[in-house]
């Protein structure tokens, strides 16, 4: 089950990914600290549970749920608040949010609600229908990013925050739907890169590696050796090689 978490208090998101993250099968894919964000989110991503606190930076909790009532009518609301203000409660009932929690408030007590929605709510076939296509556009995104980025030297971190995912998440699900690790895709589309740039001699051997991304030239060639058999310098005499040879006589 997938839980967005949306609180202005680092603290309250923190704990909470803690408690549902304990829990099999349920993970957070993204918490945010202001509503605009968590309705960025969903434009392109599935959730099936939202955690929101009420008053926040910018749009409330409430004006939240009412935009993403009718963009995402099958995810469930929980507001976790410590304003308890009969008004708040009567416009949570219309907006057919699950459950209206207070705070402070027990894990025990969240877990519980999370647990009742999972049970009573027939959504596990609906929400397998999304999953696949939106795995793969993340999957696609990710790779677009490594495409675009390549020269850079950037971290999972300001990867997952481009794809308004977390770090974990995005890790976890791309090694599941392509069965190579994150890092390991990287470095190949670096040294794929690479090649190209070897094979153009008007780049020197010796920037290459700055030029694809990677700091340190002994782990550049270390690594490109591994990959084709060949350091850089070889890959580019033998390349030069061929394209001097004389072609064979039909």
């Amino acid at each position: 089950m997938k839980i967005l978490i949306v609180d202005d208090e680092p603290k309250i998101r923190k704990g909470l990914c803690k408690i549902v993250e304990m829990h099999p099968g349920w993970y957070v894919p993204q918490s945010f600290a202001d509503a605009e964000s968590a309705i960025a989110f969903l434009r392109d991503n599935e959730a099936d549970v939202v955690i929101t606190d009420i008053h926040m930076p910018g749009l409330t909790g409430l004006d939240m749920i009412e935009q993403m009532r009718s963009a995402c009518p099958q995810v469930v609301f929980i507001i976790l608040t410590g304003y308890g203000k009969f008004e708040y409660a009567q416009r949570a009932i219309d907006l057919g949010v699950k459950k209206y929690l207070m705070k402070p408030t027990s894990p025990d007590e969240i877990t519980a609600a999370l647990e009742q929605i999972e049970a009573d709510t027939p959504r596990k076939k609906h929400t397998a229908a999304f999953q696949k296509p939106t795995n793969n556009l993340i999957i696609l995104r990710a790779k677009e990013y490594v495409d675009l980025h390549y020269r850079d030297r950037f971290t999972l971190r300001d990867m997952a925050a481009a794809l308004y995912i977390s770090p974990n998440y995005l890790s976890d699900l791309f090694k599941k739907n392509t069965g190579m690790r994150l890092s390991d895709y990287i470095t190949e589309v670096r040294l794929e890169k690479a090649r190209e740039y070897l094979m153009d001699v008007h780049y020197k051997v010796r920037d290459v590696s700055t030029l694809v991304g990677i700091a340190d030239p002994r782990y550049f060639s270390s690594v490109f050796r591994k990959k084709y058999g060949m350091t850089p310098m070889e890959f580019r005499n033998e390349y030069a090689s061929r394209q001097f040879e004389e072609p064979e006589e039909e």
